[in-house]
């Protein structure tokens, strides 16, 4: 059987893998990340911060202060970085909108998906939580905490 050059040659490339893990699709504010959005947003966050580069006026990734108290899951660690996630590929500069990728636990070669926030709907310059299928961010005021898409009772 013959193989072509070009089926080789994917058959020898390096296989891309994700280097933020547990990434789930997201709703902000009325708009929908898909999966492939929220995970290339968090890696290109994750890859800044392992090149020690920012991009955009307010030097993003930065670290997250959750000034609003929000609780993630025991996965994510500190420190915490938050990247903006714009449609029409990664944050480059610019305006960053409203939705933020919030990623933990950075390691040598890899991180984890914290969850996302948004400024839209929120007062000042303040952020909500947005809504996802995995590690959910909940506000400390709040009684239940949300893992892995399962709400765990009241104590």
């Amino acid at each position: 059987m013959k193989c072509s050059t070009p089926i080789l040659a994917l058959l020898i490339a390096p296989v891309a893998y994700a280097k933020v893990r547990g990434v789930t699709e997201i709703e902000c504010g009325g708009q929908q990340w898909n999966i492939d959005q929220v995970q290339s947003a968090s890696d290109e966050s994750f890859d800044h911060i392992q090149a020690g580069t920012t991009v955009g006026k307010n030097d993003y990734p930065h670290k997250f202060n959750n000034r609003e108290g929000f609780e993630f899951s025991k996965e994510c660690t500190h420190p915490l970085y938050e990247f903006p996630i714009v449609t029409g590929g990664d944050y480059e500069g610019g305006p960053p909108k409203t939705d933020r990728v919030v990623i933990g636990s950075v390691k040598r070669d890899i991180a984890y998906f914290c969850g996302a926030v948004t400024h839209t709907g929120a007062v000042g310059n303040n952020f909500k939580e947005c809504r996802d299928q995995g590690n959910k961010t909940r506000s400390r005021a709040e009684h239940r905490i949300m893992r892995r898409g399962v709400r765990l009772p009241s104590m």
